[in-house]
């Protein structure tokens, strides 16, 4: 969960394809305000046009912190800023797949695993005008072998950059059906995903684009998680523009963790739950819009537009907005293959770091995911608490363990 597959480096992978357009303006507020339908006009340059449309409707309402943009930044530790000046002229772009590559040696370089690995147990709900209709419980587990501010993983004998596990634990009817992923470090290999079902105690190979599929039969995505969780070169990249956002964060600055009883390897972070209108009776907003526990600060992002290569993935065109400093993507377009805009994706993240603050760490909270042609949503993660992991267990993420997960 805590910065596995990540792709920092999609910014500068569409920097060199790119085609700039005009910036958008930035907002001159710098005290605490909230945007709403009775100054919607604010928030023109701020959001994705669908997401404006429903702040106009009177459907959505922002709660703007302006930050600090040094000590926003300050997030990350010192030690990933030292490092980032210090490769600073030594990559570049492999030029048939738009990814990060060295400079002196022409090999793959990854910098998305800086927190090492770790999970989280998280709520799947989808919902309509009428409330919720379906609610899966499940968790994630990742790691990542590249990119880690600890060092990569000398021991790596499947050649990977990270690899994944996560299963769904209630209701009953898909309780232990679960997913093993595995990503090579290589430009071209898919990811190599099993789908374990309990009912037929067998694990199947299934495809990468699989991630492009709703889960559980709502509004969401695989794929949403960081609004982007495939690798970069299953796209290809061009900058379209740049401007600023309004990025939902769990709080602008970060949590503290917590040293774990059971294990010198795992911290555990806490933090709040985030009520939708749905649960909250008697609330503004439309019934999946966020009450409480997320704030929105103005952000300066590029705004990346992505065409997928594979001819089994269900999406065609989709544009990102991404942190021009921090590296998170916090909003999502969505096109189908047939170009039609029809789904919008809200990323939201919280940052955590260690006492002393040397390790720092960057997670997906939650997302929001919207089909404005359904008029459904479904929200996923929304966790009170979760775990940094530095060391996994070297059989964890295995055929055993997917097959077990249900025992």
């Amino acid at each position: 969960m805590t910065n596995a597959f990540r792709i920092p480096m999609l910014a500068l992978a569409a920097t060199v394809c790119l085609t700039m357009a005009p910036a958008a303006r930035a907002a001159s507020d710098d005290q605490p305000w909230v945007l709403d339908a009775n100054n919607w006009q604010e928030g023109k340059d701020l959001l994705p046009d669908p997401v404006l449309k429903r702040l106009k409707d009177g459907q959505y309402w922002f709660k703007v912190v302006p930050v600090d943009p040094q000590k926003f930044k300050d997030n990350y530790s010192k030690k990933f800023w030292d490092a980032t000046a210090a490769n600073e002229g030594k990559y570049d772009i492999e030029a048939k797949n738009c990814g990060l590559k060295d400079k002196a040696t022409g090999k793959i370089q990854f910098a998305g695993a800086q927190g090492g690995g770790g999970g989280a147990t998280f709520t799947l709900n989808g919902v309509d005008s009428s409330g919720e209709f379906r609610r899966v419980k499940a968790f994630i587990h990742s790691m990542g072998y590249q990119g880690r501010s600890d060092g990569k993983i000398e021991n790596n004998p499947e050649n990977l950059s990270g690899q994944g596990i996560g299963g769904a634990i209630e209701p009953q009817d898909v309780e232990g059906v679960s997913t093993l992923t595995k990503r090579y470090w290589d430009w071209d290999s898919q990811d190599a995903i099993w789908a374990y079902v309990p009912s037929t105690r067998r694990a199947r190979r299934i495809n990468a684009a699989s991630r492009s599929d709703p889960v559980a039969g709502m509004d969401i995505f695989a794929d949403d998680l960081n609004c982007y969780a495939g690798k970069t070169e299953y796209y290809q990249w061009k900058l379209v523009g740049e401007g600023n956002v309004l990025a939902p964060v769990v709080q602008p600055y970060p949590f503290p963790m917590k040293p774990s009883p059971d294990s010198k390897s795992r911290f555990t972070v806490e933090t709040p739950y985030e009520q939708a209108t749905y649960e909250k009776p008697g609330s503004k907003g439309a019934p999946w819009w966020l009450q409480n526990n997320v704030v929105f600060v103005p952000r300066q992002v590029w705004i990346v537009e992505g065409q997928s290569t594979d001819p089994y993935y269900n999406f065609g065109k989709v544009i990102m907005y991404m942190d021009k400093d921090m590296y998170r993507i916090y909003w999502k377009l969505v096109h189908n293959r047939a170009g039609e805009y029809f789904y919008n994706a809200m990323c939201a993240y919280h940052w955590s770091k260690s006492d002393d603050g040397t390790f720092s760490a960057v997670t997906p909270n939650m997302v929001v995911g919207v089909n404005d042609k359904t008029n459904r949503a479904a929200l996923g993660g929304r966790y009170s608490s979760q775990f940094i992991e530095f060391k996994f267990p070297d059989d964890y993420f295995s055929l055993r363990t997917l097959t077990h997960i249900s025992d």
